[in-house]
């Protein structure tokens, strides 16, 4: 019965092997022969090799993605067949899907773990293509979380194998963003356009017109807007076409940015508006922050100073949402490497102990050698570790720039220091200020020397700061300090003095000579409680009071101070504070 049935057997399976390629070539060139093939494929399993069963598996993940988007549910998929199949080229097929999977949903730290188990296995994948889809998500990941370097040494690795055209195409968008990110990007947008005519031809738009955007930036910056707007205008159509929200909006906030450079005031406001309306599916991009930026400067050279107010607040919003998000992305980069980091500790560790193992069956006298080296091992590994458990600790609590707390930081010490007065009794201020004309210091001098400007603040006024105080920078060119055991009156001499010292700041370190300047706003526990978001409200309010007075000075929240801010807000003749 054996002899009989083998080679009915075998013939299934080869039959199943057909349909399973098939399947394969038509799963993202040919959606419905995909599908159709992957239920007639399901109904005969019983036919398949057991291989063949786990490369079935891999396709109903790829259709759960990409046909049902449910991108959890197929993560998950892809996850459990890298850990179940010992075949290198599935396992590296579906730790290269898990890493795709986990970009699109933003999960860059489970993106980063797959990389690390599956890109050392692309030297045992014969097949190009395959080899190529896994280098081109390292090198997709890597950018989205702003390692261009290492995403410009994987793109350049796919092109210099004789790329497909699908691979040329990919390759080329990663290449081109890495190279204008590290401000590598030379010679004309003509020598890039290779890259936009193959993925055109074969109706990838989405990398085609990212790009397009990327050296219309080029352009831009060497002053050739008019070259710039060209390429995008003509190409809108063709993005719009594509209903992806990101490029979209990529596009419409740089043409808003070069329509308001060249006083086109009514296009701007169109396609910045027209990137807003695209609504959550572009949080925390800059082509939002952008649009925000736009919009605001239209309502501040057409003096409408309520609209402008409003703008500049949401432009700020969508700023530090932004810039969350990058942390976001540096911190689980940071946390990745220095799990890898970790496992070589404890690979090397383990290794140094079987060596010394094997040489204590020869030498008894090995034995006390080997201790020492292994408890020596473990004292610098949990060293290492602490160290670096300290790093990313401060690394999430502190602003990079001004090495202060940041707004999360801040908020959290404060509301617990907040709680401790109240219980006591202690009083309790808050004092808040941002930098005046700092946009104008930017603009005129280059943001090397906001920069600058920015530090010295930070160490000016910690100065004035006690142990007890708290000071964050909870903005751009915006900080607070908590000051516990101080009341109003105190808190308002401590904000006088930062104030004197901030206008004694020598700049001509940074290479200019400006007045550095900030308006100062005061609340206190004996006004406005111990709740921290109504001592920011007040302050903010008084901060805006000092603005409107003529900025460079101290506003405290008082009763009258109060109702007359109420007044002033009520008043049409308000005019736009610049902050």
């Amino acid at each position: 019965m054996i002899l009989l049935l083998g080679p009915s057997l075998a013939q299934a399976s080869d039959r199943f092997e057909e349909q399973l390629q098939a399947a394969d070539k038509a799963r993202s060139s040919d959606p419905k022969r995909f599908m159709s093939l992957l239920e007639q494929l399901q109904s005969e399993q019983n036919k398949a090799t057991p291989l063949q069963k786990q490369r079935l598996k891999y396709l109903q993940a790829y259709r759960t993605a990409a046909y049902q988007d449910r991108l959890k549910v197929a993560t998950e998929q892809a996850k459990a067949l890298f850990s179940e199949t010992q075949d290198t080229e599935l396992k590296y097929r579906a730790g290269s899907l898990v890493a795709n999977l986990s970009a699109i949903q933003r999960d860059f730290s489970t993106g980063l773990r797959f990389l690390e188990k599956t890109l050392p296995l692309r030297g045992r994948v014969a097949d190009k293509g395959i080899r190529h889809d896994g280098i081109g998500a390292a090198a997709m990941l890597y950018n989205e979380i702003g390692q261009y370097a290492i995403g410009k040494k994987y793109a350049d690795e796919m092109l210099a194998d004789d790329p497909s055209p699908r691979t040329l195409c990919a390759g080329g968008h990663v290449q081109v963003e890495s190279l204008f990110r590290l401000g590598q990007l030379k010679g004309n947008a003509a020598d890039y356009e290779r890259y936009v005519d193959q993925c055109s031809k074969i109706r990838e738009f989405i990398p085609a017109n990212l790009i397009r955007a990327t050296l219309a930036r080029k352009l831009a910056a060497e002053g050739k807007v008019e070259d710039a707007a060209k390429i995008l205008e003509a190409s809108l159509p063709e993005v719009q076409a594509t209903k992806y929200p990101r490029l979209i909006a990529e596009v419409r906030s740089i043409l808003a940015q070069l329509k308001l450079s060249r006083g086109d005031q009514a296009a701007a406001k169109s396609h910045a508006e027209a990137t807003i309306a695209l609504g959550d599916s572009i949080a925390s991009t800059q082509s939002l922050v952008t649009a925000y930026d736009v919009l605001y400067q239209i309502a501040a050279q057409q003096t409408q100073p309520s609209e402008a107010l409003l703008l500049y607040k949401k432009y700020a919003e969508a700023d530090r949402a932004r810039q969350s998000d990058v942390k976001a992305r540096e911190l689980a980069y940071e946390i990745v490497r220095h799990e890898t980091r970790q496992k070589n500790t404890e690979i090397e560790l383990l290794q140094a102990q079987q060596r010394l193992e094997r040489e204590n069956t020869q030498k008894a006298q090995l034995t006390t050698l080997f201790l020492a080296i292994l408890l020596a091992g473990i004292v610098f590994w949990a060293f290492q570790v602490k160290r670096h458990q300290q790093q990313l600790k401060k690394l999430a609590q502190t602003d990079s720039l001004t090495g202060l707390g940041n707004r999360h930081y801040f908020t959290q010490k404060s509301e617990r220091s907040l709680v401790e007065a109240a219980r006591a009794g202690e009083p309790a201020s808050l004092v808040m200020f941002d930098l005046d004309h700092f946009k104008a210091i930017n603009d005129t001098y280059g943001h090397g020397a906001g920069d600058w400007v920015l530090k010295q603040v930070g160490k000016t006024c910690s100065a004035h700061c006690r142990k007890v105080d708290y000071i964050g920078r909870i903005g751009g060119e915006e900080f607070a300090v908590l000051l516990r055991g101080i009341d109003l009156a105190g808190a308002t001499r401590l904000a006088e003095d930062c104030r004197a010292q901030l206008a004694q700041i020598d700049t001509r370190d940074c290479g200019y000579s400006f007045v550095v300047t900030g308006s100062f706003g005061v609340s206190s526990s004996a006004q406005s409680g111990y709740d921290l978001s109504r001592l920011l409200s007040h302050a903010d309010q008084m901060l805006y009071r000092a603005k409107n007075e003529g900025r460079n000075r101290v506003c405290a929240y008082t009763t009258e101070a109060a109702a007359d801010h109420r007044s002033l807000r009520r008043s049409p003749s308000l005019s736009v504070v610049n902050r």
